[in-house]
């Protein structure tokens, strides 16, 4: 289990998440890629910019990703 799995991040709202997830929308958001969500689906756009470990990182930890999305909506 990698050292991030064990961590947390706790947001402003108080919501307090595993750091992998977090860490992997930074990372998708620093490549370019714009990360919403559509009732529960998770739409990332350019989605031809996605690799396979980015697919089944998302699919691993939606949840969390959803939660994330929510949770930056709310605070804007």
């Amino acid at each position: 289990m990698p050292a991030s799995e064990q961590q947390f991040v706790c947001l402003r709202d108080g919501l307090t998440l595993p750091l992998t997830p977090v860490l992997l929308l930074l990372d998708l958001e620093a490549r370019g890629l714009r990360v919403r969500r559509d009732g529960d689906d998770i739409v990332v756009s350019p989605r031809r910019a996605l690799t396979r470990d980015d697919c089944a990182a998302l699919t691993r930890w939606k949840p969390h990703v959803l939660a994330i999305i929510d949770s930056c909506e709310t605070t804007q």
